[in-house]
């Protein structure tokens, strides 16, 4: 009877200790009170709200599965899967807002970078956030 419950303990501990790991968050590093980013830093996911949902960052998620946004201050990319990854130019407003418009300039979206943090908005209750390395 012990033997056959060794052998079972193990592999549930093991997957409990799997679960709890997966689905750690990783906490927030958006500080809106820095100074602010230039729009050309190397920019890191952070978090993002779906239609009003938080979604955040994940630990032991491989950093390739995040979205991705990178500009050189004049045509950016930005990807939320890595599949569909969307390329164009970028306007500055002046006052830390900017209009990023796809390679055929057909859509466009609102951009705002705020301390340390880069927000990419799909939409007003959808957007994605990145923070300064």
């Amino acid at each position: 009877m012990f033997k056959g419950l060794k052998r079972l303990i193990i592999p549930v501990i093991c997957l409990a200790v799997l679960i709890c790991c997966a689905s750690c968050e990783v906490k927030s590093k958006v500080n809106v009170n820095a100074e602010a980013a230039p729009i050309d830093s190397e920019w890191s996911f952070d978090h993002a709200v779906n239609k009003g949902t938080d979604v955040p960052r994940r630990m032991f998620i491989k950093d390739a599965d995040f979205p991705h946004f990178s500009t050189d201050g004049e045509t950016f990319t930005f990807n939320i899967v890595p599949e569909k990854i969307y390329s164009g130019t970028i306007v500055a407003n002046g006052d830390g807002t900017y209009v990023i418009y796809n390679s055929s300039g057909s859509q466009s979206l609102n951009v705002t970078v705020e301390g340390n943090s880069l927000t990419v908005h799909i939409t007003d209750d959808t957007y994605v956030v990145f923070v300064a390395k």
